[in-house]
């Protein structure tokens, strides 16, 4: 098969806008990348139910949700992992014993174990969501593929060190991700780049937060968005500008993939 180029792109922070859309250069441009044969996919933390509206906006049919434990390419399931209930059992009871609130995910639905908290609201109206349904024990009826544990900023420390098979990854200042070690969207983009059979010679990787390091790691070309936190400028090839200023377009222009477009 012949190699494409396939660009993944994070979501919060980087395709979306600070008020949480896409922009018009974007969809501009990622309409040019189809035209070109190019192969836009999305690589983000969140989960499919979240983002049905920003796949249909954009024509991508193609995603690494939930930093790499659920893989669509082209609408269709390729990879999955689930967690181990036990494992997820451990740590819910470890988070209540300490105050702490959770959320399960899979594609279809977020649940979160108490309604009316301060740090679960202050989320989900972050990335512009409805506070979930509670079910402390979806757990244990439906495969989780990813969980959020909500803990002011640092406490997420305890936590690592009791539970070393698990990563616990920042995303705001209400709480972290929580998924497998040894696993990322890095993990997500060779899945489906196998699936593929591509060359990762011929991936590009836009970001802006600590859970696209990996994903920089990974791919040969990678672009930190001018809002992007400083470690991950540190590791691009290439820096445009911020989510809120045409920072897809112009990236896509840095590194080649693009010429200079009008919209």
């Amino acid at each position: 098969m012949k190699n494409k180029q396939t660009i993944f792109f994070d979501l919060d922070g980087t395709l979306l806008t600070s008020k949480l859309t896409v922009a018009t250069s974007s969809i501009a441009a990622i309409n040019r990348l189809i035209e070109q044969g190019a192969e836009p996919v999305i690589a983000t933390g969140r989960t499919l139910c979240e983002i049905g509206h920003i796949l249909e906006k954009t024509g991508i049919q193609s995603c690494v949700a939930m930093n790499g434990q659920y893989v669509i390419y082209n609408g269709k399931l390729i990879y999955e992992n689930p967690f181990n209930k036990q494992q997820v059992k451990s740590l819910h009871m470890e988070a209540s014993r300490n105050g702490h609130e959770m959320a399960f995910y899979n594609a279809d639905h977020i649940h979160v174990t108490a309604a009316h908290s301060e740090l679960i609201s202050k989320n989900y109206q972050r990335v512009g969501g409805k506070y979930p349904t509670v079910d402390s024990s979806i757990y244990l009826k439906e495969p989780t593929h990813l969980m959020l544990l909500f803990c002011k900023e640092g406490e997420e420390k305890y936590y690592q060190e009791r539970f070393p098979h698990f990563q616990f990854i920042r995303n705001s200042p209400f709480g972290c991700d929580v998924y497998p070690v040894g696993t990322s969207k890095a993990s997500g983009i060779e899945q489906l780049i196998s699936w593929q059979q591509q060359s990762l010679e011929f991936t590009y990787a836009f970001g802006d937060g600590l859970n696209d390091i990996e994903m920089f790691e990974v791919v040969k070309h990678t672009v930190a968005m001018g809002n992007a936190v400083d470690v991950l400028k540190e590791k691009a090839e290439y820096v445009t500008t911020s989510n809120d200023e045409d920072g897809i377009s112009n990236g896509l222009q840095l590194c080649g993939l693009l010429q200079t477009i009008h919209y």
